[in-house]
């Protein structure tokens, strides 16, 4: 797992408290201990199949993407019970249980201890190293085992018992302190055959009394659980001879306990195929599934989840809840046909309300759907890239779903809905095979027959602050003032729409680095390197305050917006009254209490590059939007100027200048012959009529290409 760097250790630095906040990818540096002191909380992980997983909040839902390892069987399972989230590769459910620890895929375990992957220990033979091999491996076997009804020995690699969680691993289950009755599950796979299953069962009277997901061995599950009524859920994943998911089956079943008792699950019994019809001819290339059963309380779930590529989907037809609640749906992906000259997509959210229906076919038309005219700017050609758009229904707090591949650059529409009220999480996996690059914004809304422009990694690429899409969900100030702790947490790198990126990890190739200053007056109050911000006490007088911030970025998947540096100054005095909206979040206990925003002036750049970044040598121009930090006032702004440089800073070069109102500047100027093969950097600075100010210059902008 890649993670930020944690905030609970304190420094100090000219006898100021200062609690570091990390600029490096999500995957190489670790969580911060605070929520509150940052901006959304991402983690990338890696699974011990190989396969990449992006974990992370969005406005208060937490969402996990998968990146499949090359060659993996496409299948994932998402289990949640009590807190924890477990991401499973299908080819591991039969294992489960028996010779492969349910452990080794809790996310949420690896994320609080700090782990970038799962340290195994091996008893009775010999596993490959975590990673690739291990996940080939591990298919290899499945597609065996499969012919067999996955029963048997279990064993693995040709004589392993168990693989284990080499760690401190999930929450262990409390000891009932009532009465307990036996409950013999019986599974049975789609060949009337007993297998071996991954199941979900929940006390749906009250899931403090039993929730939890038992695994079927060799055809049966025994479970101790308290008289009550129950509902159980199983998926049944075909595999074939090459351990590639061909189909999958999920079945639900609702049971009472009053003494010792057998119940089913039976595969045979998921006999309605999903299959979806759009607008205009697509082709599906992905399938998620979510259920989610609720307890007659309403306080507590258990919800599982699959995601996988183009296996035939198949579930169980069932009836209303007569305890608690169900909820069922799915979301599909699917494209237009090759060679299409003007691409397009399909991304589509539908809901069975209350039980899962018999007819599973959906035909969705256009005034269900919103536009979106997605734009994939990539500085290198023919970029992997992976799009993760998963959306919520109003019920849903977790979200589940796969980055899609894409190659870059690429201009492409998106049409995305299919239910009424849906927000949408998105990321962007800039370089797919290395899972670096990821780009993500705040959770957002697109209405049905609305039409949105939405641009990906449109530079200038340059550190900045966010702005909350929603503004009704909750939003961890970046840029705030909690009595007399600056709270500041700025971003390494921002394109034109919002969406804003950690640092890589530094490696033989790429070059990650950055100083963090904050001056007042004559005086060093921090300075820090390959930090961002962080939570710094500072005096309550009122004074004025510099933020200096530079940076450099290389790695072999851009060629871009490689150097910057960034000036803000600012006022600043004691905050001894609430500024913010009752929904944010500041300062290490996460309250809006004597929380203000700081009024540090923002710049939102719109080159007039191509999808590849590059313009010829001629006229050119840039639109520059100066605004501040969310939550202040967007004070005027009253002088602004906006430069080129063709030789890399060393001298610049004043620009045609024209103030468009509102903040918005447009500057012209033209792009030498002289320039052609090399890149062109850009300078800005603005002061607002407050006296607050911002400068920032940006290395690489943009390229002229060679004639």
């Amino acid at each position: 797992m890649r993670q930020r760097k944690k905030l609970g250790q304190a420094f100090t630095v000219t006898g100021v408290a200062v609690a570091l906040l990390a600029g490096g990818s999500p995957g190489a540096q670790a969580a911060p201990t605070s929520p509150a002191a940052t901006g959304p909380q991402e983690h990338a992980l890696t699974l011990v199949t190989g396969d990449h997983v992006l974990v992370r909040e969005v406005g208060g839902k937490q969402v996990a993407s998968v990146a499949p390892r090359a060659g993996s069987s496409d299948g994932f399972v998402t289990q949640q019970i009590g807190g924890d989230l477990y991401v499973i590769p299908a080819t591991a459910l039969p294992y489960l249980g028996r010779s492969l620890d349910r452990s080794l895929f809790d996310v949420s375990a690896l994320i609080r201890d700090g782990l970038t992957q799962p340290p195994i220990k091996v008893t009775g033979g010999t596993a490959p190293a975590p990673g690739p091999e291990f996940g080939a491996a591990l298919a290899k076997q499945a597609g065996a085992d499969a012919a067999r009804h996955f029963t048997g020995d279990g064993l693995l690699f040709g004589g392993v018992s168990k693989v284990a969680l080499d760690a401190p691993g999930e929450p262990q289950p409390a000891t009932p302190n009532f009465p307990m009755n036996t409950v013999k599950i019986a599974a049975v796979d789609q060949a009337g055959k007993p297998t071996s299953a991954s199941l979900g069962v929940i006390n749906v009277d009250d899931s403090r009394q039993f929730g939890g997901f038992p695994s079927a061995v060799n055809g049966e599950a025994r479970i101790s659980v308290p008289a009550g009524n129950y509902s159980l859920v199983a998926v049944f994943p075909e595999i074939d001879p090459n351990g590639k998911v061909t189909a999958l089956r999920l079945v639900t079943s609702d049971f009472s306990v009053t003494g010792d008792t057998s119940v089913a699950v039976d595969a045979r019994k998921a006999t309605s195929k999903i299959t979806v019809d759009t607008p205009r001819p697509s082709t599906q290339t992905s399938i998620t599934l979510g259920y989610q059963r609720l307890d007659a309380r309403k306080s507590g779930s258990l919800g599982l989840g699959y995601g996988g590529g183009t296996a035939q989907t198949y579930v169980a037809p069932s009836t209303p809840s007569q305890f608690g609640e169900s909820h069922f749906n799915l979301q599909t992906h699917s494209e237009s046909p090759a060679g299409t000259v003007d691409p397009y997509s399909y991304d589509l959210k539908l809901d069975n309300a209350g039980a899962i229906a018999a007819n599973q076919h959906y035909r969705v038309t256009a005034d269900q759907l919103a536009t979106v005219k997605a734009a994939y700017y990539s500085d290198k050609p023919a970029r992997q890239e992976g799009l993760s758009r998963i959306m919520f229904l109003p019920y849903e707090q977790f979200g589940f779903g796969v980055f899609e591949h894409l190659t870059a650059p690429l201009r492409r529409t998106e049409y995305v809905g299919g239910s009424a009220d849906l927000l949408y999480a998105e990321a962007l996996l800039s370089n797919y095979a290395t899972f670096t690059g990821i780009a993500s914004g705040d959770r957002t809304r697109y209405q049905p027959r609305s039409s949105t422009p939405v641009d990906w990694l449109r530079g200038p690429l340059a550190p900045g602050l966010v702005s909350p899409a929603d503004p009704t969900g909750p939003w961890v100030c970046s840029a705030c003032r909690k009595d007399d702790t600056l709270l500041l947490a700025l971003a390494p790198v921002v394109d034109s729409a919002g969406h804003s990126m950690y640092l890589d990890a530094p490696g033989a190739d790429t070059v990650s680095t950055s100083r963090f200053q904050l001056l007042s007056g004559d005086k060093t109050v921090a300075d820090l390197k390959d930090v961002t911000g962080g939570q710094i006490a500072v005096p309550a007088e009122q004074a004025n305050y510099k933020i200096v911030y530079d940076q450099t970025r290389t790695a072999p998947w851009f060629h871009q917006s490689t150097v910057s540096h960034s000036e803000w100054t600012f006022g600043s005095a004691h905050s001894g009254s609430t500024g913010v909206p009752a929904n944010w979040r500041c300062g290490a206990d996460g309250k809006p209490d004597h929380c203000s925003a700081l009024p540090l002036v923002t710049a939102n750049y719109q080159l007039d590059a191509g999808l590849d970044g590059t313009k010829a040598a001629g006229p050119d121009q840039v639109v520059v939007t100066f605004g501040h930090a969310p939550g202040t006032q967007n004070l005027p702004i009253a002088r602004a100027s906006i430069e080129v440089s063709f030789d890399g800073g060393a001298h610049w070069t004043p620009t045609y200048f024209a103030d468009l109102g509102n903040g918005r500047f447009r500057a012209r100027w033209t792009n030498p012959a002289s320039a052609t093969g090399g890149d062109v950097a850009l300078r800005v600075s603005a002061t607002d009529a407050g006296g607050n100010t911002l400068t920032q210059s940006v290395t690489g902008a943009l390229t002229v290409p060679a004639a």
